[in-house]
């Protein structure tokens, strides 16, 4: 009787223990755009199954001298931060983004991002990005976009105007959200 019990206990046990506690959309993720662009992202979600503790780091970039990189996830850091923290809840998805600041500098570049979930699971989330001297594409102007909806501080605030010296996040209507930097 004592082997039964155990076994059951050891069984019901090793289902927490094993059980998923996250999935990732996406772990390998193209980017590209112009060299003379102001930013070029893209996106994946990190999706929360059960409640957990998740850190991140970058733990590898090639990209070109004068790029530059930041990431959202769930939050949008400046260009620079190359790991953070967060607690997400259960049946919660996380927006998980790379944004390439370009800055005229033609080229390819790989960014390694490693997500640690609850100190134990690690994923690897790879972003391959090229910047393109003309992507021969219509001009990618306001009009192109369409009327700007919403602009957002970079914890996802909406705010009425822009401040200066900052990042913000700017939504169009045709869906398309930019991070642009406000200069003075």
């Amino acid at each position: 009787m004592y082997k039964v019990v155990l076994f059951f206990f050891l069984a019901l046990t090793s289902q927490s223990i094993f059980a998923q506690t996250h999935t990732i959309e996406e772990l390998f993720i193209e980017l590209s755009g112009e060299a003379t662009a102001n930013d070029f992202s893209n996106n994946t979600y990190y999706h929360a199954i059960d409640s957990c503790s998740v850190s991140w780091q970058i733990i590898s970039d090639s990209v070109p001298d004068g790029w530059l990189v930041s990431f959202c996830f769930p939050n949008c850091y400046e260009p620079g931060v190359t790991s953070a923290s967060s607690v997400f809840a259960d049946n919660s998805d996380q927006y998980l983004n790379c944004h390439i600041y370009p800055n005229n500098v033609t080229g390819t570049g790989v960014v390694k991002m490693e997500i640690t979930t609850n100190n134990t699971h690690k994923d690897t989330v790879v972003w391959s990005a090229t910047a393109l001297e003309n992507l021969f594409l219509t001009e990618l102007d306001a009009s192109a976009k369409g009327k700007i909806l919403n602009v957002y501080n970079l914890e996802g605030k909406m705010i009425s105007k822009s401040i200066t010296n900052q990042i913000v996040l700017v939504e169009f209507e045709n869906g398309v959200i930019e991070k642009r930097f406000v200069m003075p």
